[in-house]
């Protein structure tokens, strides 16, 4: 009888924990959708300790540690992800790009194609994909997985230079020109299209500069237009075989403008990928 009420407390325990855990996460998601990262933390470190097995838990404070640069760490919270539940794709998707942003190319395109054989109708937008095939040297697939992406976004400029990027690494510069995948106009305005004619053949780098001052824009408009000539003219003269000018360009660009966007860190693997 003395035995069987240590069982029966030691479940209402364990109950108890389980609950504590559902609660915390619940509150840990609520101030990481409201970016208070720290508070987020905090919540869902307390969640983990009441629930080691939750794979909700360690995804949540994986994608915090990415929000907070901390690769490295939201590394191994993704793989205990895949670990608790291996089918939960987007952890694949989530590590693929941690890996990415620490320069860890074949990791990063191992679990960018286990996820895409996992998710098949997330493999035509999957242009962060295309951005690595791009450093595995993997150009011909890189032509494929942004000719697929065009069809997502037909007037995104980005991806027609990537398009355009891989194939003259196939093609060589001037075939590749030919097949340039048309663009009638960039949401994001002139400044886009011009960085499009660069690529076409049809404008100069100066021209970049000059479309990127031009008009009004707030501070924040400003540097991010700054930044995307900098760094798109730096991946022109990569084409184009001139890496010293490519390299200054690319480092202006992360040095001077920096941005909030995928793009800043695709620079920064670029420099250091190009730098060894």
């Amino acid at each position: 009888m003395y035995k069987y009420a240590i069982v029966v407390l030691a479940t209402v325990s364990i109950d108890l924990r389980a609950d504590d855990a559902i609660e915390l996460l619940d509150k840990a998601r609520d101030a990481y959708g409201a970016k208070k990262l720290d508070e987020a933390f905090k919540l869902v470190e307390s969640a983990i300790a009441a629930n080691p097995k939750s794979p909700e838990a360690h995804f949540l404070r994986a994608n915090i540690l990415t929000q907070q640069r901390d690769f490295e760490k939201a590394i191994v919270d993704y793989t205990r992800v895949l670990e608790l539940a291996p089918d939960f794709a987007p952890a694949l998707d989530q590590r693929g790009t941690a890996y990415f942003k620490l320069a860890k190319i074949t990791e990063s395109l191992v679990d960018f194609d286990r996820y895409i054989k996992a998710r098949p109708e997330a493999a035509a937008a999957h242009w962060r994909r295309g951005l690595t095939l791009y450093y595995a040297q993997k150009f011909a697939d890189g032509v494929a997985q942004f000719t697929t992406s065009d069809t997502q976004e037909p007037n995104d400029v980005e991806n027609a230079v990537w398009h355009f990027l891989c194939n003259a690494r196939v093609q060589g510069v001037e075939k590749a020109r030919p097949g340039f995948l048309k663009v009638k106009r960039d949401p994001r305005g002139p400044y886009m299209m011009k960085i499009y004619e660069m690529f076409k053949g049809e404008a100069k780098p100066e021209e970049v500069f000059a479309a990127a001052e031009a008009g009004q824009a707030d501070d924040e408009r400003r540097t991010e237009q700054r930044f995307y000539a900098n760094y798109y003219v730096g991946m022109y003269y990569e084409a184009v075989g001139e890496p010293k000018k490519s390299l200054e360009h690319l480092k202006k660009a992360v040095e001077m403008y920096p941005i909030g966007h995928y793009m800043m860190d695709v620079a920064r693997v670029h420099i250091k990928l190009r730098s060894k």
